[in-house]
Formats: C-alpha cells, sequence, structure tokens
C-alpha cells in the first residue's frame, strides 16, 4: 500500500510538474510539440541558404517531390496534419515563405506579390525543384501561380488548396465587406484579435495545443505595425497580374479545393477559377473554412492524393 500510495504522489507531482511547464512555460512547450508532431508526420526541420535569406522548412518521405506553400501570416507548421498523409508516397517539402514562419523579416518592399515570387523561385533553385507537384493556400497560391506561368516546367501540378488570392467572385466574401468598412480581420493587433481571427478563418475554431497559440501570438504581436505594413503592400502595391489574368495561362493540371464555409473568398469565386483553367478538377467541401489543410486535414489530403493519382493514371505507358 506504501508503494502505491508513493506512486501515485510521484505520479501528481510530475503531472503538475508538467501542467506547470506547459503554461509558464509556452514557447518550450511549443517547441517540443512541435518537434513531436513533426517526427510524427516523418518530417524533419530543415534550413538552406538563398539569395534572400536562410528559409526553414521541412521535408519528409520519398517519391515524387509534392510542395506545399502558405498564405499571409501563416507558417509551414500549418501543413503538417495534412502532409502525414502524403508522407508514405511522396517526398513532401513544406517551406516557410521567406519573411514568415521562423525565416527573419525582411523589408517591406520584398513583401510585393513580385518580388515573393522572385524569392520563392530563389528558394526551389537552392533546393533544386523542378517539376514538382505544388499546393498553396491563399497568397501562396497566387505567388506560385506567377511562377508556374514564367517557369512552367518547374511546376507539374497546382493545387489551390484553400481560396486563393486574386479571384474576383460575384458574391462578396465576409472579408470583403469588412475591408469596405475599414476593417482588415486578418491582421491581428491584441490577444483578443488574435483569438477572434480563428472564427474567420475556420468555422469550427483553429485546433491547436495553447502553448502553440501562445507563442504564435507572442511572435505576431511583437511585430504589429510590420504585419501591417506587409499587409499593405501585399494588397495595395501590386503591380502583378491577379490569379483570374494568370489562370488561362496555366497549362499544368490544376485542382480547386474551395471550403462552402470560406468567410476570407467567396466559394462562388471557385466556379470562376475553374472556367479560366484550361484543366481544373474543382472540389468543393463542406464543414471547413479558409484553410482546410488545419480544419479537415483528412478529408483535404484525401481529395489531394486523389487528384495526384489521377495524374499517375492518366499518363499512359510507351510501348
Amino acid at each position: 500500500m506504501r508503494l502505491a500510495k508513493f506512486i501515485a504522489v510521484v505520479f501528481l507531482c510530475v503531472s503538475a510538474a508538467v501542467t506547470f511547464a506547459w503554461f509558464a512555460f509556452p514557447e518550450t512547450s511549443s517547441g517540443v510539440l512541435l518537434r513531436l508532431n513533426n517526427a510524427r508526420a516523418g518530417l524533419s526541420e530543415k534550413s538552406i541558404t538563398t539569395p534572400i535569406s536562410d528559409v526553414a522548412y521541412l521535408e519528409g518521405g520519398s517519391g515524387q517531390k509534392v510542395v506545399l506553400i502558405h498564405g499571409i501570416f501563416s507558417r509551414k507548421e500549418h501543413w503538417v496534419d495534412f502532409a502525414r498523409r502524403l508522407t508514405d508516397d511522396y517526398q513532401v517539402i513544406v517551406i516557410d515563405l521567406p519573411g514568415f514562419g521562423d525565416n527573419g523579416l525582411l523589408p517591406d518592399s520584398e513583401y510585393a506579390l513580385q518580388k515573393q515570387s522572385e524569392n520563392l523561385s530563389a528558394v526551389f533553385d537552392a533546393l533544386e525543384l523542378s517539376d514538382v507537384h505544388v499546393g498553396a493556400n491563399s497568397m501562396g497560391a497566387s505567388i506560385i501561380a506567377q511562377i508556374a506561368v514564367e517557369q512552367p516546367d518547374r511546376i507539374a501540378s497546382l493545387a489551390f488548396i484553400g481560396s486563393p488570392l486574386g479571384v474576383t467572385s460575384p458574391t462578396l466574401s465576409d472579408m470583403e465587406r469588412a475591408i469596405a468598412e475599414g476593417k482588415t480581420p486578418l491582421l491581428v493587433r491584441s490577444q483578443e484579435e488574435f483569438e477572434g481571427r480563428n472564427s474567420w478563418l475556420s468555422p469550427n475554431g483553429i485546433s491547436v495545443p495553447q502553448p502553440i497559440l501562445t507563442t504564435w501570438m507572442h511572435a505576431e504581436l511583437a511585430q504589429v505595425e510590420k504585419n501591417a505594413r506587409i499587409w499593405a503592400v501585399v494588397h495595395d502595391e501590386n503591380p502583378v497580374p491577379d490569379l483570374l489574368e494568370l489562370a488561362p495561362k496555366l497549362n499544368m493540371p490544376t485542382q480547386i479545393l474551395w471550403c462552402t464555409e470560406d468567410r476570407i473568398f467567396h466559394v462562388n469565386g471557385a466556379a470562376v477559377l475553374a472556367r479560366k483553367l484550361s484543366s481544373a478538377k474543382l472540389d468543393v467541401l463542406d464543414n471547413c473554412g479558409h484553410v482546410p489543410m488545419v480544419d479537415a486535414p483528412e478529408e483535404t489530403a484525401m481529395r489531394y492524393l486523389n487528384f495526384l493519382t489521377s495524374l499517375r493514371t492518366s499518363i499512359k505507358p510507351t510501348d
């Protein structure tokens, strides 16, 4: 009985210590949790030097290469649960865009979409990427589309996973109406706004452990003014063609994966984009928002894997 009581006391002490560390040291807890989640997905943390900066990325799996690219104020870790379903069949590379995530901040001018396209192209050069499948979300979709038009040999297929920046819908989205009223829901300036942004991105809320969310929040709130300038450069200083102008020049197989509850860009834009593309597969998902790889990683990955499988089966063997 004494041994049982001793074990119970030790267990309670350890549990209390873990709970204390969970909340008292969120950055340490966050780092441990992220590394464990990456490892569970078969992904390793890596970095590569490019002319613009060192760039952090995750890599794992083997086979044909799949590159995943996030949107504004996002980061590579948002793809990990989605990527977990891919690493058995593909070599997956998940990039922090230059100037975002774990990368250092860049001068404001480097966030213009054309400059971001050039910087991402430099990352592709450094990683020696060509003839790769690319899945991209939001702003990342607009950036990779520019590369796909200018350097089509680099992109074997393109998937817009979540609504892309640069598509005008016949129906205004909630965010577009908010912007017309002078609000910017994705640009947060306080803890309350950071927590409230989840309802804009996901109808179900973002399911991420609290230490990770706290760490990401502190990082974002530490650069509020910088983020405001990044937002302005991306949205107000944009001389490049929008995605609907680029779409007819995208001749590679393309998937559009758009959620009905997306509040950032209305789902009616999906059909508009599909009509502009020469080869498009349109998947509309329910019960997810602007970031389906976070909202519904299993369902989203399954749809994407089906798309990739269809490309392999459509290639006829030569005699």
